[in-house]
């Protein structure tokens, strides 16, 4: 993702992290964008309202994308579609059996289909609200396996970047942090 993001979910405690006791979602992130300590202008009332809402969401890594899902409604701030947990979303394969799942897109925003090669920094579509979310943000997981649900969740480590301010060269993002990507 472009900009800078906080990370609301992420980490390997339950603490830290709902997903934790997930098991293909162990090592999941959910990041929004905050202005201040909020995540949204007005009463939030609007999906538009939120400053996550329509930012770009990028490729973590090259891979070949095996699903891409761009028809699930958007759902109303507060409210989660519990029949489609992913909502729009795209899964990418990189190899060596690792599969990452970006979440939660707004409909009819991806830029990308199954067969696709996508590279770094590539974009997929838009951040939304679709899917088990009750506000814009990115649901982002890396697993073993390309089915939802089923497999085993790995750790994804993030390069060149930046949290709270301080440079990493490789880390894994922790709830709290405010994470941008470093040139």
């Amino acid at each position: 993702v472009a900009g800078e993001w906080f990370v609301a979910w992420g980490g390997r405690t339950l603490e830290e992290n709902y997903h934790a006791s997930t098991r293909d979602q162990r090592f999941a992130l959910d990041l929004l964008v905050m202005d201040g300590d909020a995540t949204h202008v007005d009463d939030g009332a609007h999906n538009s309202d939120y400053f996550a809402y329509g930012r770009p969401v990028l490729a973590p890594a090259a891979g070949t994308v095996v699903a891409a899902v761009d028809s699930v409604p958007e759902n109303a701030p507060g409210q989660m579609d519990g029949a489609s947990p992913l909502g729009n979303h795209v899964v990418i394969d990189h190899g060596n059996g690792e599969f990452s799942f970006l979440a939660h897109l707004q409909p009819r925003s991806l830029r990308v289909a199954p067969g696709d090669r996508v590279e770094p920094g590539d974009t997929l579509g838009l951040c939304g609200n679709s899917g088990h979310s009750s506000e814009p943000h990115l649901h982002y997981h890396l697993q073993n396996s390309p089915r939802f649900g089923d497999g085993d969740g790995l750790p994804a480590p993030f390069l060149a970047y930046s949290a709270d301010g301080r440079p990493v060269d490789r880390g894994e993002p922790v709830r709290g942090q405010l994470i941008a990507a470093r040139d």
